[in-house]
């Protein structure tokens, strides 16, 4: 079946494939029961309704978060607003081709991003490495070669990961998305300030949101949801029990310590305090300069993120709906110029 954009649906019925983003339980006025299900098309997405169902009737169908499905959605008008009704959903397998059409990718191919990632983090250092091998010399016990090691022995799911839930990078490959950015930033701050640790600051931000890979799930569409270890200790930690995982694991090859403890203790830290204040969810505040450009470096990225993918549905010289958390915890309005790209 082909995938129908939701830009190209006017008033009226239709049936196309469709990732089911998140099923929400709800009710009517009245008590009765109902859904909001979100629908994503691979280029943007919808709320839907669905009456008289709950969500154990769609998982026990096979529907949950993630999945693709058949559905049949109805458009009518609700005071000069669409309004979208679920009739009928079913779960649904597509090729590997139909698949491409409902994923929403990075603008760069996340294992090319990967590859790209582990080569700003060898280079971070000065030392000479082969760029062409993702490999790493057995006998290195630099927090470059801590950072590699780690990022390889978790490859497939560094490269799919989506790197929020919501808000920003919730994509198939937003991690690595993230990542990249991040990185291609560092180097140029580390321009600016020479008292930064380049090498130090390139390790943590490739780190900072590696334990997402164990708080968040994400499906093969892309579509990411908390794990029980996410909810109950957040990625900052779950970065930190990998990073001493990878650690205990060379002290035991090594018949002994391996890893500069005061290194790895700072890149640690740079994890613990990336959030920058605890009401952000940060365990600690920056106390080194690589920590501080860290937390401002997440910031950036998430918000230009976030007004990347608003600017997409905005004429130019209009401003947005309060948005949440593109410019602190409150909402904020967005203007985009006549002249913005």
């Amino acid at each position: 079946m082909a995938v129908i954009k939701f830009s190209t649906m006017d008033y009226g019925t239709y049936e196309s494939d469709m990732v089911i983003a998140a099923i929400t339980q709800a009710s009517t006025s009245n008590g009765k029961s109902m859904l909001k299900i979100t629908l994503n098309d691979g280029t943007e997405a919808i709320t839907a309704l669905m009456f008289e169902s709950t969500k154990k009737d769609l998982n026990a169908q096979g529907i949950e978060d993630g999945c693709t499905a058949v559905v049949n959605l109805e458009i009518t008008d609700y005071k000069g607003s669409k309004s979208y009704k679920v009739t009928n959903i079913n779960p649904v397998k597509l090729s590997e081709d139909e698949m491409k059409q409902l994923v929403k990718m990075p603008p760069i191919d996340p294992e090319k991003l990967v590859k790209d990632i582990l080569t700003l983090i060898k280079q971070s250092s000065g030392r000479e490495y082969d760029l062409e091998s993702s490999d790493i010399p057995s006998d290195d016990y630099s927090i470059t070669a801590l950072t590699v090691r780690i990022i390889n022995s978790n490859l497939k799911a560094f490269t799919r990961s989506s790197a929020a839930k919501s808000m920003h990078h919730n994509l198939y490959g937003g991690l690595a998305y993230h990542t990249y950015r991040m990185l291609k930033t560092a180097y140029g701050i580390c321009e600016v300030y020479p008292l930064l640790n380049r090498e130090l600051l390139v390790c943590g931000t490739a780190l900072h949101d590696i334990g997402k890979l164990i708080e968040l799930k994400t499906s093969d569409t892309g579509i990411a949801s908390y794990s029980d270890m996410g909810n109950l200790f957040g990625h900052a930690l779950l970065g930190i029990e990998m990073i001493d995982h990878e650690v205990w694991r060379m002290n035991q090859a090594a018949g002994g310590r391996s890893y500069n403890s005061e290194m790895v203790a700072m890149v640690k830290h740079m994890l613990a305090s990336h959030h920058g204040q605890p009401e952000w969810g940060a365990i600690r505040c920056p106390s080194i300069p690589e920590a501080l450009i860290l937390h401002e470096l997440d910031m950036i990225d998430s918000r230009m993120y976030m007004y990347e993918e608003n600017f997409l549905d905005m004429a130019p010289g209009s401003s947005s709906d309060p948005i949440l958390g593109i410019a602190g915890e409150g909402k904020s309005v967005i203007y985009k110029n006549s002249f913005a790209k």
